[in-house]
């Protein structure tokens, strides 16, 4: 479920917002003169959703992801961080 709020309250109470999105890893919308403007995530799903974004510009993005579930079902999945590093590597 969504939390929305608007900007004003997030300026008065930001320590409790955050607090909530790490405490729940539940996204809260932030509204601007009624209309949405951004939304407030945890730091983890923060970069889960960049790797996902940096592993779909591969043609076989959907092989790739299909053999990953695979590994992941036997446990021999990668935590973020170990993909993260791995990759920062590669670019090197």
């Amino acid at each position: 479920m969504d939390n929305i709020i608007p900007i004003s309250s997030l300026q008065s109470k930001a320590k409790k917002y955050v607090d909530l999105v790490r405490r729940t890893h539940e996204p809260i919308v932030i509204t601007q003169r009624g209309k949405t403007a951004c939304v407030l995530v945890d730091y983890d799903s923060y970069w889960g959703h960049r790797a996902t974004q940096d592993e779909m510009i591969y043609s076989d993005w959907k092989k790739r992801l299909t053999q990953a579930q695979k590994e992941s079902k036997r446990g021999l999945g990668k935590s973020l961080e170990g993909y993260l590093a791995s990759r920062k590597r590669s670019r090197h």
